[in-house]
């Protein structure tokens, strides 16, 4: 089975994933959770909310944990700072 060599030119097509090193976590506010939160759900009416989260840069997961907290009323008459805690499970 013949084996074809590798070259390493050192040249990359895109920066790796740490260039520049490493980046700060993203975070949103109470207001920007229920914009996306509004924006995705009219997206997913058209079928088109995986194609949303992909242009933004989320997860279904934050949807989800978001969806949670919008659902128990902790989203609502937040500001900046404020912190949000985990809904109560009953």
């Amino acid at each position: 089975m013949p084996t074809t060599p590798i070259v390493h030119d050192d040249t990359v097509s895109t920066p790796g994933p740490r260039d520049g090193g490493p980046r700060r976590r993203r975070t949103f506010t109470a207001t920007e959770k229920l914009d996306h939160l509004a924006a995705y759900e009219t997206a997913c009416t058209t079928g088109r909310g995986g194609a949303y989260l992909r242009e933004q840069g989320l997860y279904s997961s934050q949807i989800f944990e978001w969806r949670k907290f919008r659902d128990a009323g902790m989203l609502h008459n937040k500001q900046r700072n404020d912190t949000v805690g985990r809904p109560s499970v009953s």
